[in-house]
């Protein structure tokens, strides 16, 4: 990792402060280290662009990307791949109805350049919390009875922030994160933060923004202490392209 910019912020204990990230994050975007974990972190540094990437030895290393991958909901990208499986209609496509099965199915699949899940005991912990408190949801696609891919996110005023997704059978966390998007349009939501670029994210309708534009989204669409908006259940719901 690149040497600090600046002094790392120590967060999450006493009387902390949300650091500014144009002021305190290095190159590579490390902003901040924790001790905790908990949702009040969530609910005051999301706001900011400021996430948990993941945890080492009990340490929580907070990012807020240079560039951040995010994708407008009414412009998410439906590939000719992924049209024969909407007009089949195999797949059924819900909202909020397992959430706790997603979260096990993103906890298996490694995130890229890391050894092993990032979705550690403690993460787990949060965003179940988060689920209780009507803040985190996750999307589901089901073959029959059969859950074979889903996303999870939180949500933040006007914004959902994307936190993993996975897939047993191939194409269903793009049928998963298509749904997403189209379901978040329909209940007012306008954009997804995919926190950091992929060329997998980019082949979906996703555009890379400079950290600033983002943060000038935010500060319209999701200020500290914005009401977020309700993502109901929903037990099916028709992709469409």
């Amino acid at each position: 990792m690149n040497s600090i910019n600046s002094p790392l912020y120590f967060i999450g204990q006493e009387d902390w402060e949300v650091p500014n990230p144009n002021d305190a994050a290095n190159d590579e975007g490390l902003i901040a280290l924790s001790w905790e974990l908990y949702p009040e972190m969530y609910e005051r540094l999301y706001p900011t662009g400021i996430f948990p990437w993941f945890d080492q030895d009990g340490v929580v290393f907070w990012f807020s990307p240079p560039v951040r991958s995010v994708t407008p909901t009414n412009a998410v990208v439906v590939a000719k791949s992924m049209r024969p499986h909407i007009n089949k209609g195999a797949w059924r496509f819900s909202v909020n109805t397992a959430f706790d099965k997603v979260l096990e199915g993103c906890g298996m699949m490694p995130r890229p350049g890391q050894a092993g899940t990032w979705i550690s005991e403690m993460f787990l912990e949060n965003f179940a919390a988060m689920h209780q408190q009507g803040r985190a949801h996750s999307f589901e696609v089901w073959d029959g009875e059969e859950l074979i891919g889903g996303t999870f996110g939180v949500m933040t005023g006007n914004v959902f922030v994307g936190e993993s997704m996975f897939h047993s059978v191939k194409n269903a966390s793009k049928y998963a994160y298509i749904g997403m998007c189209q379901y978040l349009a329909s209940v007012g939501v306008g954009l997804v933060d995919n926190q950091l670029p992929t060329a997998h994210l980019d082949s979906l309708g996703a555009e890379n923004w400079d950290r600033q534009d983002y943060l000038d989204y935010m500060d319209v669409h999701a200020p500290a202490g914005a009401a977020n908006v309700v993502v109901p259940e929903a037990h099916s719901f028709a992709l469409r392209y």
